[in-house]
């Protein structure tokens, strides 16, 4: 009895056991079976960050009487406080009056990004699904508050002003922070310059100094081998043990899983790899994307201080569609700029679905214990070099004499767009890397990077 009491009890956990497992499997097997179909799951969907952190403008303009002045910082988180405005504003679209091409108005704050944000990721973090929204924005370049006008909010679209508005926007608060704004030791703006016979159309910034040497290094230490593996660590995780580490001549460090996924940190900073073994699926939202994008980076050694998204770009990899995400970043409140020769960006992101399938960071952070060197100097300002570099088509005088070669043409001067100050980053080395104070003067589709402290051309980009 003693034995058949035993086999009885064995028996009885044994069925509790295969219970228990069975109902852990039936219990998991919805997402086996999910078709693909995350309409359900899309509100869940949010980033690791708040997203307009890093969905921001550039840069401020703001024009309210005889001022005018243009701010790179967040004056009293006036653009969280107009996301809001924002909210209000599509929240309430199908009610509101829209004007697809407005007049701009005569006093306002002007947001401006650097790049045209598809208007999926506003209404994509907001939750918010209006195709009448999508149909008439698409884009969102500029956002315009107007001072005189609480009840409004215009959005550029790259093509037209869209004007929004109704009785529930109400952006009173940002144009009281805005008209308290202190003018004094902002950067004054020429309006209307004339070089030779041609009109710029843009105000031209009239700065005359800059903070420098500026010198910096790169986030990663090549050098740092504890720091190198433990990244090497987190990005493979249990396949880590498969990886195949190299050293190249030229100093890269290099991480192989089988011919599936690579991890690449070169002797300058750059970190590069690449994963194919996602079973990939096309990327219809550009939102959800972006924020696998920024999940990935979070987890990943993280966001650069005042970093902002750059770029949006649609990508076929595999025969699959995606996109690619390009993220910059301020130092000292300018943008920096970084060779294309050497084909840097801060971060780069290519994802497809919800899948990064590949991953560029080069970070720059500066040399804390250079400060002591760093000073105001003097640089030329943008008029000058302007028209040091214009090239007014003037013949030789004799066989004997060349001729200057000079990068821009007088057509050039009525399609300038932007003209602001940078610091550009020639990325040849990891350490002690001296950034150039530069000017970079914009066309619809060409960009000069000028030296400010001689003047000339550095980099021309297509």
């Amino acid at each position: 009895m003693k034995h058949g009491n035993i086999k009885n009890i064995i028996l009885i956990a044994m069925v509790v056991v295969c219970i228990y497992l069975s109902s852990n499997v039936w219990l998991k097997l919805p997402d086996l079976f999910d078709s693909g179909n995350r309409e359900a799951d899309k509100q869940g969907i949010t980033a690791d960050i708040d997203i307009w952190d890093v969905v921001r403008p550039i840069k401020s303009v703001i024009k309210y009487k005889d001022n005018y002045t243009i701010t790179y910082s967040d004056y009293k988180d006036v653009w969280g406080k107009t996301v809001y405005m924002i909210k209000d504003a599509f929240d309430n679209f199908d009610s509101s009056i829209v004007n697809e091409s407005a007049p701009f108005p005569a006093q306002y704050l002007k947001f401006d990004f650097n790049t045209s944000i598809p208007v999926e990721i506003f209404t994509g973090n907001m939750k918010i699904e209006n195709k009448h929204i999508n149909d008439k924005i698409k884009n969102v370049k500029n956002i315009i508050i107007d001072l005189d006008n609480p009840k409004s909010i215009y959005i550029y679209n790259g093509e037209n002003t869209v004007r929004i508005e109704n009785d529930i926007i109400n952006t009173q608060e940002i144009s009281e922070i805005v008209i308290q704004f202190d003018f004094n030791g902002t950067t004054q703006f020429a309006f209307d310059q004339v070089i030779g016979e041609e009109k710029i159309q843009v105000p031209i910034p009239l700065e005359t100094a800059a903070l420098s040497p500026v010198l910096v290094q790169s986030e990663l230490d090549v050098f740092d081998t504890d720091t190198i593996n433990q990244i090497a660590k987190n990005y493979f995780k249990n396949n880590y043990d498969y990886v195949r580490k190299s050293v190249e001549v030229n100093g890269n460090t290099v991480y192989m899983y089988r011919t599936e996924k690579m991890l690449k940190i070169n002797s300058e900073g750059l970190l590069d790899f690449y994963d194919t073994t996602a079973d990939l699926k096309n990327s219809s939202d550009v939102y959800e994307s972006l924020v696998a994008a920024i999940n990935f980076t979070e987890e990943f050694l993280g966001l650069p201080d005042d970093g902002y998204l750059n770029k949006v770009e649609s990508i076929v990899y595999d025969g699959s569609y995606g996109y690619r995400y390009t993220f910059s970043y301020k130092i000292l409140e300018h943008p920096i700029l970084f060779s294309k020769v050497r084909e840097n960006s801060a971060l780069q992101i290519d994802v497809v679905g919800d899948n990064v399938i590949s991953y560029k960071r080069f970070i720059r952070k500066m040399d804390e214990s250079q400060m002591d060197r760093r000073s105001e100097v003097q640089i030329l300002p943008a008029v000058d070099v302007i028209s040091m570099n214009l090239n007014l088509e003037t013949e030789p005088q004799s066989e004997d004499e060349v001729t200057e070669i000079k990068p821009l043409k007088k057509d050039t001067l009525k399609e300038i767009n932007n003209v602001y100050l940078g610091y550009f980053d020639l990325s040849r080395i990891s350490k002690e890397q001296l950034l150039r104070v530069v000017w970079v003067v914009e066309t619809q589709d060409r960009t000069w990077i000028f030296n400010a402290i001689s003047g000339k051309l550095i980099e021309e980009w297509q």
